[in-house]
C-alpha cells in the first residue's frame, strides 16, 4: 500500500466519521463522504465495502489508539500503585470526552449495534482492552493481585463505564480529573482489601467471560498480524533501502506465523531486525508483547 493510499484511506475515515457525527450514521452516504473528502465516490469504495465497513474500521483505529496511549503510559515505571491508575483513568475519560459525539452516535443507532461483523470487532476491541487494564494494572501493584486480577478488572470497568455513560448519554458536566481521582481511590481501597481478605477470586483465566471460549495462541497470532499491516504501512514513509529491510522483515515473520508450531527464538531476532527503526519502537514492543517474546 503507497503512502498515498494510505493518506487517502486515513483522510475518508476522518471524513466519514465527521458527517457520522453532523448528519448521524443513516443520514450519511458514501456520496456525501466522497464529496466532503474531495474524491470520486468509486475511490471510497477502492478502501471500503460499505458505510458499516468504515465504521468497523473507525473502531479498529481506536482500540490501536488506546493500544498505543497505555504502553505510553507505562514507559513511566516510576510511577506506581493509585497514582498510575488515576493517570489511566485521566486518560480514559480524556478520550471519551474526545470521542463523546461519535459514542453517540455508535450508541443510538440500532443498524451499528444489530450488526454481527461490527459487534465481532468491538468484541475484539473489548478483549485488548482488558488487556491494556491488566497491564496497567500489575504494573501498578505488581504480581500479588494476580489471583484477583480478572475481578479488578471487572470493577475497574464498572465505574468506568458508569462515569462514562454520565459523559456521554447524559452529557454530564464534572472535572474528569475529580472523577479519576474519586474512582482511583475507591479502586485502591477495593484492591487493597481483596489483597488482605480470605474471599476467594470469583473471575479466573479458565472463566472471564471474554477470553475462556478463545484460543489464546491464535488470538495473538491475528492481533500479531494486524501489527504488522500497520508495520507495513508505516515502512512507505521511509527511504527505499529501509522499507525493503522492514517489508522483508515483516514477511518473514508473517510467514513464522503461519506455521503450526512458532519458533520464538526466531521470532524474537527477526523482531530485533526492527530495531534499528525508532519510528517502529512502539509497534515492535507492542508485537513482542503480542506473541510473549523478549524485547531485545
Amino acid at each position: 500500500m503507497s503512502t498515498v493510499a494510505t493518506s487517502k484511506r486515513e483522510l475518508i475515515m476522518a471524513t466519514a466519521k465527521s458527517i457520522f457525527i453532523e448528519k448521524g450514521f443513516r443520514g450519511t452516504t458514501i456520496a456525501n463522504i466522497a464529496d466532503a473528502a474531495g474524491i470520486a465516490k468509486g475511490s471510497v469504495y477502492s478502501y471500503f465495502s460499505s458505510k458499516l465497513d468504515i465504521v468497523r474500521a473507525l473502531f479498529l483505529q481506536s482500540d490501536e489508539k488506546n493500544q498505543f496511549l497505555v504502553d505510553q503510559l507505562l514507559e513511566n515505571e516510576d510511577k506506581k500503585g493509585v497514582l498510575l491508575l488515576e493517570a489511566y483513568l485521566i486518560q480514559e475519560y480524556q478520550e471519551v470526552l474526545n470521542e463523546r459525539s461519535f459514542i453517540q452516535v455508535f450508541l443510538t443507532d440500532d443498524m451499528i449495534v444489530m450488526d454481527s461483523e461490527v459487534m465481532s470487532v468491538v468484541q475484539e476491541c473489548r478483549i485488548n482492552y482488558h488487556l491494556s487494564q491488566q497491564k496497567v494494572l500489575l504494573q501498578a501493584y505488581g504480581k500479588d493481585i494476580s489471583p484477583w486480577l480478572y475481578d479488578i478488572v471487572s470493577l475497574v470497568n464498572g465505574l468506568l463505564q458508569e462515569y462514562t455513560v454520565y459523559l456521554t448519554l447524559d452529557d454530564a458536566d464534572f472535572s474528569i480529573k475529580r472523577c479519576a481521582h474519586l474512582v482511583a481511590f475507591c479502586l485502591d481501597s477495593a484492591i487493597t482489601a481483596l489483597s488482605n481478605s480470605t474471599l476467594s477470586p470469583l473471575l479466573t483465566k479458565e472463566n472471564f467471560p471474554l477470553t475462556q471460549n478463545i484460543d489464546n495462541e491464535q488470538h495473538q497470532r491475528k492481533k500479531a498480524l494486524k501489527l504488522l499491516e500497520t508495520i507495513k504501512r508505516e515502512a512507505e514513509d521511509m527511504a527505499a533501502s529501509q522499507k525493503s529491510l522492514v517489508l522483508e522483515t515483516s514477511s518473514l515473520i508473517e510467514n513464522e506465523l503461519s506455521q503450526p508450531a512458532v519458533n520464538s527464538t526466531l521470532i524474537r531476532a527477526l523482531i530485533a531486525n526492527l530495531r534499528p527503526y525508532a519510528e517502529l519502537n512502539v509497534y515492535r514492543k507492542r508485537l513482542a508483547d503480542a506473541l510473549d517474546v523478549e524485547l531485545i
